[in-house]
Protein backbone atom coordinates (compact mmCIF):
# COMPACT_ATOMS: atom_id res chain seq x y z
CA UNK A 1 0.00 0.00 0.00
CA UNK A 2 2.85 2.28 0.40
CA UNK A 3 4.64 1.12 -2.96
CA UNK A 4 7.33 2.12 -3.49
CA UNK A 5 8.65 3.14 -0.06
CA UNK A 6 7.75 0.95 2.77
CA UNK A 7 6.05 2.61 6.05
CA UNK A 8 7.37 1.31 8.72
CA UNK A 9 5.12 1.52 12.09
CA UNK A 10 4.88 0.06 15.74
CA UNK A 11 1.91 -2.17 16.95
CA UNK A 12 0.90 0.97 18.48
CA UNK A 13 0.20 2.58 15.29
CA UNK A 14 -1.35 -0.18 13.69
CA UNK A 15 -2.40 -2.61 15.90
CA UNK A 16 -2.78 -6.44 14.87
CA UNK A 17 -6.39 -7.58 13.31
CA UNK A 18 -8.44 -8.73 16.11
CA UNK A 19 -11.48 -10.29 14.46
CA UNK A 20 -13.13 -11.23 17.73
CA UNK A 21 -12.99 -7.22 18.67
CA UNK A 22 -14.35 -6.52 15.45
CA UNK A 23 -17.69 -8.38 15.33
CA UNK A 24 -18.83 -8.97 11.78
CA UNK A 25 -17.69 -8.84 8.77
CA UNK A 26 -19.65 -8.06 5.54
CA UNK A 27 -18.77 -10.09 1.83
CA UNK A 28 -19.95 -8.99 -1.19
CA UNK A 29 -19.33 -10.04 -4.60
CA UNK A 30 -16.29 -9.00 -6.78
CA UNK A 31 -16.60 -5.73 -9.18
CA UNK A 32 -15.79 -7.98 -12.56
CA UNK A 33 -15.46 -4.61 -14.61
CA UNK A 34 -13.18 -2.93 -12.01
CA UNK A 35 -11.40 -5.96 -11.01
CA UNK A 36 -11.15 -7.92 -14.56
CA UNK A 37 -8.48 -10.04 -12.89
CA UNK A 38 -10.18 -11.78 -10.77
CA UNK A 39 -12.39 -13.52 -13.88
CA UNK A 40 -9.13 -14.43 -15.53
CA UNK A 41 -7.76 -16.00 -12.13
CA UNK A 42 -10.60 -17.59 -11.91
CA UNK A 43 -10.66 -18.77 -15.40
CA UNK A 44 -6.85 -20.28 -15.02
CA UNK A 45 -8.01 -22.03 -11.97
CA UNK A 46 -10.58 -23.93 -13.97
CA UNK A 47 -8.51 -24.01 -16.73
CA UNK A 48 -5.73 -25.90 -14.17
CA UNK A 49 -2.89 -27.56 -15.40
CA UNK A 50 0.22 -24.68 -15.88
CA UNK A 51 -2.19 -22.42 -16.59
CA UNK A 52 -2.00 -20.88 -12.40
CA UNK A 53 1.44 -21.48 -12.97
CA UNK A 54 1.58 -19.36 -16.07
CA UNK A 55 -0.67 -17.01 -14.85
CA UNK A 56 1.41 -16.57 -11.65
CA UNK A 57 4.99 -16.29 -13.57
CA UNK A 58 3.45 -13.62 -15.97
CA UNK A 59 2.05 -11.67 -13.32
CA UNK A 60 5.46 -11.66 -11.47
CA UNK A 61 6.86 -10.09 -14.76
CA UNK A 62 4.44 -7.58 -15.99
CA UNK A 63 4.93 -6.30 -12.00
CA UNK A 64 8.48 -5.82 -12.51
CA UNK A 65 7.72 -4.24 -15.97
CA UNK A 66 5.76 -2.33 -13.95
CA UNK A 67 8.12 -1.02 -11.21
CA UNK A 68 10.64 -0.40 -13.85
CA UNK A 69 8.47 2.12 -15.57
CA UNK A 70 7.84 0.00 -18.91
CA UNK A 71 4.30 -0.90 -18.56
CA UNK A 72 1.27 1.09 -17.00
CA UNK A 73 -0.47 -0.10 -13.75
CA UNK A 74 -3.87 -0.84 -15.44
CA UNK A 75 -1.09 -3.24 -18.52
CA UNK A 76 -0.15 -5.63 -15.98
CA UNK A 77 -4.28 -7.55 -16.49
CA UNK A 78 -3.48 -6.68 -20.56
CA UNK A 79 0.47 -8.47 -20.16
CA UNK A 80 -1.79 -11.30 -18.37
CA UNK A 81 -4.45 -11.90 -20.35
CA UNK A 82 -2.02 -12.08 -23.68
CA UNK A 83 0.08 -14.45 -21.99
CA UNK A 84 -2.67 -17.21 -20.97
CA UNK A 85 -4.35 -16.56 -23.90
CA UNK A 86 -1.41 -17.96 -25.99
CA UNK A 87 -0.54 -21.00 -23.79
CA UNK A 88 -3.87 -22.27 -23.93
CA UNK A 89 -3.21 -24.21 -27.23
CA UNK A 90 0.22 -25.43 -25.11
CA UNK A 91 -1.67 -26.13 -21.46
CA UNK A 92 -0.43 -29.41 -20.18
CA UNK A 93 -3.14 -31.05 -17.50
CA UNK A 94 -1.41 -33.22 -15.32
CA UNK A 95 1.65 -31.10 -15.65
CA UNK A 96 5.46 -32.82 -14.36
CA UNK A 97 7.65 -30.71 -12.28
CA UNK A 98 9.42 -30.23 -15.57
CA UNK A 99 6.67 -28.93 -17.02
CA UNK A 100 6.07 -26.67 -14.47
CA UNK A 101 9.45 -24.80 -14.70
CA UNK A 102 9.45 -25.19 -18.44
CA UNK A 103 5.83 -22.94 -18.21
CA UNK A 104 7.17 -20.57 -15.42
CA UNK A 105 9.80 -19.70 -17.39
CA UNK A 106 7.87 -19.63 -20.40
CA UNK A 107 5.81 -17.28 -19.50
CA UNK A 108 8.17 -14.71 -17.91
CA UNK A 109 9.98 -14.33 -21.45
CA UNK A 110 6.34 -14.52 -23.27
CA UNK A 111 5.28 -11.02 -20.57
CA UNK A 112 8.48 -9.65 -21.26
CA UNK A 113 8.33 -9.99 -25.11
CA UNK A 114 5.42 -8.01 -25.33
CA UNK A 115 5.79 -5.11 -27.58
CA UNK A 116 4.38 -1.89 -26.23
CA UNK A 117 2.40 -0.02 -28.63
CA UNK A 118 2.02 3.89 -29.00
CA UNK A 119 -0.42 3.88 -26.19
CA UNK A 120 2.07 1.89 -24.08
CA UNK A 121 -0.52 -1.08 -24.25
CA UNK A 122 1.51 -4.04 -24.44
CA UNK A 123 0.64 -5.90 -27.66
CA UNK A 124 1.99 -9.76 -28.61
CA UNK A 125 5.37 -9.08 -30.32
Amino acid sequence: MSWPERIYCSEVTWPPLDLAKLGSLTFMAPDTAKFPSVNLCYAAGRAGGTMTGVLSAANEKAVELFVDGKISYLDIFKVLELTCDKHRADLVSSPSLEDILHYDGWARDYAASLQLSSGRNPVPA
